[in-house]
């Protein structure tokens, strides 16, 4: 198995076929959920062997704070279609008001 560490032997991942450029080869034990929990940072590379990284903190999720693009096309065509409303109410308030100087 090859190993890429980080400066800190900090594993940041892994191959058990191939090769992979600095990665360091590693023919020791691994622990039973290593490939099943494997997250870039989860384990470390310590005393010639594989052990769960004391100072791992998860990264949190991407989570958007604002409307998506699809979110944002739809509210723009949303207000296009109320400004195209206020426009024909407006004509046709001009239209009653021509036909009614007329009669």
């Amino acid at each position: 198995m090859q190993l890429l560490l980080d400066d800190k032997n900090v594993i940041l991942g892994f191959a058990k076929i191939g090769t992979m450029d600095g990665a360091t080869e590693y023919t020791g034990p691994v622990p039973d959920d290593f490939e099943l929990k494997f997250v870039p940072r989860y384990y470390m590379f310590k005393d010639d062997g594989i052990i769960t990284n004391p100072d791992y903190v998860p990264t949190k999720p991407n989570v958007p704070t604002g409307p998506t693009s699809l979110q944002q096309v739809v509210m723009q065509q949303a207000m296009t279609i109320a400004q195209m409303k206020s426009v024909m109410m407006q004509q046709n308030k001009d239209i009653a008001e021509l036909k009614g100087a007329d009669a």
